[in-house]
């Protein structure tokens, strides 16, 4: 019996020695990272099927969104934020805010020229017309202009582009009677043509793909969170990849309470579209030269004092490979 106990008890020793190294053995390192952005986007979508498809947790990166319902969020609030790649330069150029671009999410544009009319449509519609359009500083604007002067129509002489209104009024104001066209993001482009309210008359697009949507940090913090930065970007990479392999339904299933203002069938036909044309970055990497002939875009337009080196911008790019030595 005495042998019994002194077994027992050892046993139970066992199992608490194994329990206390189990409970003191570090954990894998685990990244966080706070993204900001306006509201639910499109152009964020990898990221969200990341979350959905379980790929962050698997990479042991913890990812968490917060909207701030304005146009570039403040880095107070967070880590990353999504922004356009032009807020970066005019921050680094105007400001002197050392941001960087840490992923490139889309380089082609998610917008649309809408009318009011359904039919064929040719720029020369647009002759003594007008358009609302985004700020006169907006690489969309930019492209748009570009696009008209390729047409022969003269920006803000022979078009009026409407290029001050808040960006959460221009569909109201074109819905009120205000101008001819719209130039609209999705997904609102296609809630309106869903509801006949307006037609696509063309895509506003630049025959080049351009850096357009990117997440931003500052330098001193991504030089601080390389790994999580690192982890962040390679997962991404792997949600790019379901994103293009897998049909619109499915991702649509996946992604949609991540869109809780979207019906399934809406936000189908939303990424349907992005497939189409391709406006996801598929590599996370810029080429230098489609990076040059923004900034081009964005002097033609009168909008960038002076250019900013790539390496200055797309520091962040290079954790990738760092992180995987």
């Amino acid at each position: 019996m005495r042998a019994l106990r002194y077994y027992l008890a050892g046993f139970l020793l066992l199992i608490a020695a194994t329990s206390v190294l189990l409970y003191t053995r570090p954990s894998p390192e685990r990244s966080v990272l706070v993204v900001a952005a306006p509201a639910p986007q499109v152009e964020l979508l990898p990221a969200y099927l990341a979350l959905a498809l379980g790929y962050f947790e698997i990479n042991r990166c913890d990812v968490r969104f917060t909207y701030t319902a304005a146009d570039r969020p403040k880095l107070q609030e967070a880590a990353l934020i999504a922004c356009r790649l032009e807020d970066i330069l005019y921050a680094r150029t105007l400001n002197q805010e050392r941001l960087i671009a840490t992923t490139v999410l889309t380089d082609r544009e998610n917008a649309v020229l809408l009318s009011r009319e359904q039919e064929p449509f040719e720029w020369k519609k647009t002759h003594e017309q007008s358009i609302i359009s985004g700020g006169p500083s907006s690489s969309t604007t930019a492209i748009l202009e570009y696009m008209l002067q390729q047409n022969k129509i003269l920006p803000h002489r022979e078009v009026t582009l409407m290029q001050n209104i808040p960006a959460q009024l221009r569909v109201p104001a074109f819905l009120a009677g205000t101008a001819d066209f719209l130039v609209a993001y999705e997904p609102e482009a296609t809630l309106l043509t869903k509801q006949n309210q307006a037609f696509v008359a063309t895509r506003v697009y630049f025959e080049e793909r351009l850096p357009l949507i990117v997440l931003a940090a500052e330098e001193g913090f991504v030089a601080q969170n390389q790994k999580a930065v690192a982890d962040f970007n390679r997962t991404l990479d792997q949600a790019r990849d379901y994103l293009y392999a897998h049909t619109p339904k499915e991702i649509a299933f996946l992604t949609g309470p991540y869109f809780p203002h979207l019906s399934l069938s809406t936000l189908e036909t939303v990424i349907e579209r992005g497939q189409q044309e391709k406006i996801w970055n598929a590599g996370g990497i810029v080429n230098p030269a489609a990076y040059a002939r923004l900034q081009e875009v964005l002097k033609q337009a009168g909008e960038l004092p002076r250019p900013v080196a790539y390496e200055d911008v797309f520091m962040g790019q290079k954790l990738e490979v760092e992180g995987e030595k």
